[in-house]
């Protein structure tokens, strides 16, 4: 058996959750006949509409609304944050607000405004009709419905008795509001781009009526404007001068604040700052000086007491011989020496009292200069200590005097700053005083932000725009219905209708796609055509799914061939014979089995086939060859004109066996292996999948299986289900073949190979 490629099925839905424009163009194209009745059916319907309606007539008046900005203060922000509602948008917004069509209520009167309503007798009270119609199914309803359906809002909450009278203050109002909604309904307001012109639109059976309404909408705009600018002006005056009592206020604190910082200064601060500045000054000098003088004594304290320690020459250390007891006792020992040397030279070496005296006089000078000269290092230390003592307190004196001098300057940096604010505080207030004197001049030259550029005059016709557009908004409503109803019968279709379709739903290739023939023509009428006419569209079909079965893997051609469907009534069985009939034209030995034992049809149809062996009586068959009733060639029937042998049941075999057991059967398994060794190829027709079991019982049997779709008949999810039961009993799935496709109808869909085909029509002849 070959290896055919496994393919994964997709889940129900899959890969029809995309938008195709190209689509839904097509599936409104092809119901462009049903789109032009509904737009037809909705212009008359528009067209009745309006032909009930009394003629209306509609009055312009066109109002420009410049505003005037209120030079209050040069910077906003100071004021008032920026004013972003006052656009042409508000003005709108104004002319359709309750406020000025109630002032138009009571200028002209409830009864003159919805006359014009009670008088029009051309068009029906839709409101009066809905709520009869209303009652009388409130009252048809049973009690419980109705009070549930009160209890949700859609039906009025009524006791059992009758409603409560109304007084005349409750009738003025509610005729003051069905006046406001009349008047809201016929009032049109439209803005010209780019510019700030109004205009009204008033529609009304009166024309004069309609002028009247409409003039007087626009008159009691311009009111309105003077009444809020002035009321603008006002609340600007109101907000100055409460600005300027701010402001003073504001001016008061700052000056007393500026005032006690200076006086808390003078009382921390007695000294100026220019005094600390000449105090730090002479303290830095004087420091200097100090730390000169350490550095010169503490190197002469080190070098006499080196040389002390030493006990070297202490008559080569300056500060030794500055001394003046020092030198005596120098001067005394260098006499002392002189001495004893001229005693030695008289006596020699002999040891005299003399040379005794004199030595000892030597020690003692020498021991004087030790002792004069430790005093003058003592003397040199303390100074070295003084001078030390004198730095740190003329370095503590400069610290303090230095942070002195810069709370000085911190506090004046806050007088600075108190002192320019109470400068702003004054400049402010003075520059709102002067502006409150403007605002006070401005207010007595303060006119209304809009004109009336041209008054209503009565209109001489009635207008046809309302018409209009009720015609074109029921046609447009026609076609919009139509449309989705198009879109949605073509959603709601789950049928095959496009190769591309099948491929996606079923993941297998598509073999061929065959056309649609003449039903009522017998199974000998189609196989006469195919013989005689070689060259058709059909024919054509049939060898490319012969080619694509046979030559598509030419080492691993398959020899037994199963072709089924989804549901009875796909060509299966016309298929099947066409296609062993091709394979038969190409020398190649092919029977054909019908093994759909539940129809009794294909007995039918086949039992008017000759017998390849005559004496045998039609009874027999592939029934009965399987109970050994007969041999193979007693139950075959031949195809005359091509030699195509067919075993199918005969037309008067009974059997009482199911046929799924039948077919599962050793003996039908003995006979397929059987056919292998006398064909080379093995047709079987087998039953569709989704109405028994027997098709998935005969494809472990076939090397190869086709399955044939319906097009524009059978249901996707047919076909995914009649594939996934296929593949649970792991059938050879070869592809799919979508069968009796319209060739006329199928290029409304989308593009198939009938499109092509259509084109070289004189080829298929």
């Amino acid at each position: 058996m070959p290896d055919y490629e496994v393919y994964s099925l997709p889940h129900d839905g899959e890969g029809d959750q995309t938008l195709d424009i190209r689509k839904m163009a097509l599936a409104l194209w092809r119901g462009k006949l049903l789109l032009a009745a509904f737009a037809g059916a909705g212009f008359l319907a528009g067209l009745a509409h309006v032909s009930q309606q009394e003629p209306a007539y509609r009055a312009v008046t066109s109002i420009l609304y410049e505003p005037e900005r209120l030079q209050i203060v040069d910077i906003s922000e100071v004021l008032v944050k920026p004013d972003t509602g006052a656009g042409i948008g508000n003005q709108v917004e104004i002319l359709n607000s309750t406020t000025l069509l109630g002032n138009i209520v009571s200028a002209l009167g409830e009864d003159t405004i919805l006359q014009d309503g009670q008088d029009s007798g051309g068009a029906p009270d839709t409101g009066r009709i809905w709520d009869a119609a209303a009652a009388w199914l409130l009252d048809a309803l049973p009690d419980s419905v109705s009070s549930q359906l009160a209890q949700l809002g859609f039906a009025a909450q009524t006791d059992a008795g009758a409603a409560p009278a109304q007084t005349e203050e409750d009738a003025q109002k509610s005729a003051a509001r069905d006046a406001i909604s009349y008047l809201r309904d016929n009032l049109e307001i439209e803005v010209i781009s780019g510019s700030g012109v109004i205009e009204l639109f008033y529609y009304s059976s009166d024309p004069e009526k309609a002028a009247l309404i409409a003039n007087t909408i626009s008159e009691e705009y311009i009111d309105f404007q003077k009444v809020s600018k002035n009321q603008d002006v006002l609340a600007a005056i109101d907000l100055v001068n409460n600005r300027i009592k701010e402001l003073r206020q504001s001016v008061v604190e700052s000056e007393r604040n500026l005032e006690n910082t200076r006086l808390d200064l003078a009382r921390r601060r007695a000294q100026s700052a220019e005094m600390t500045g000449i105090q730090l000054a002479a303290h830095n000098q004087e420091l200097a000086a100090v730390r000169l003088r350490l550095s010169g004594s503490r190197a002469r304290f080190e070098r006499a007491e080196a040389a002390l320690a030493d006990g070297t020459d202490l008559w080569s250390v300056t500060e030794f011989r500055e001394s003046e007891l020092i030198t005596d006792f120098r001067k005394r020992e260098m006499d002392i020496r002189e001495t004893i040397a001229q005693e030695r030279a008289i006596s020699g070496s002999v040891v005299t009292p003399s040379s005794v005296r004199s030595a000892a006089l030597l020690g003692q000078a020498q021991q004087s200069i030790r002792e004069e000269a430790a005093y003058i290092v003592a003397a040199l230390e303390f100074e070295v200590e003084s001078l030390e003592q004198r730095e740190q307190q003329l370095e503590q004196m400069v610290r303090e005097l230095e942070i002195t001098s810069i709370e000085r300057t911190a506090d004046e940096l806050f007088i600075s700053r108190l002192e320019r604010e109470v400068l702003a505080n004054q400049t402010l207030l003075q520059t709102f005083v002067v502006r409150q004197k403007e605002i006070s001049e401005q207010a007595n030259l303060q006119s209304a932000d809009a004109r009336v550029l041209s008054r209503a005059e009565p209109p001489s016709h009635p207008d046809r725009q309302a018409s209009n557009r009720v015609l074109l908004a029921s046609s447009a409503g026609a076609l919009f219905l139509c449309a989705l109803f198009l879109l949605l019968r073509e959603r709601m279709n789950n049928s095959v209708r496009d190769p591309h379709d099948l491929a996606e739903i079923t993941h297998y290739p598509i073999l061929t796609s065959l056309p649609l023939t003449r039903r009522r023509r017998s199974l000998q009428k189609r196989a006469r055509e195919f013989v005689t006419r070689p060259k058709c569209l059909l024919a054509e079909s049939i060898r490319n799914l012969r080619t694509s079965l046979l030559y598509s893997d030419p080492d691993n051609q398959p020899q037994v061939v199963m072709l089924t469907s989804s549901v009875p009534g796909e060509g299966k069985s016309v298929t099947s014979f066409l296609t062993a009939l091709a394979s038969q034209h190409t020398e190649h030995d092919t029977i054909l089995v019908s093994c759909d034992l539940r129809d009794s049809s294909n007995a039918r149809i086949y039992s008017k086939f000759p017998r390849l062996v005559p004496s045998k009586a039609a009874s027999t068959g592939l029934v009965s060859y399987l109970r050994n009733d007969c041999t193979l060639e007693e139950a075959l029937a031949v195809h005359p004109e091509s030699g195509l042998h067919i075993l199918a049941a005969g037309k008067k075999e009974h059997f009482h066996e199911s046929p799924a057991d039948i077919l599962s059967s050793p003996r039908f398994s003995q006979m397929i292996a059987e056919l292998r060794e006398r064909y080379k190829l093995v047709i079987l027709d087998a039953p569709p999948v989704l109405v028994a079991a027997d098709a998935r019982l005969l494809s472990r049997m076939a090397d190869s299986v086709v399955y044939l779709v319906h097009w524009n008949r059978t249901s996707k999810n047919a076909v995914r289900e009649g594939l996934r039961e296929l593949r649970s009993v792991n059938s050879p799935v070869a592809g799919c073949v979508l069968s009796m496709v319209s060739q006329s109808k199928a290029r409304r869909y989308a593009d198939n190979e009938f499109i092509y085909k259509q084109h070289y029509a004189g080829y298929y002849s």
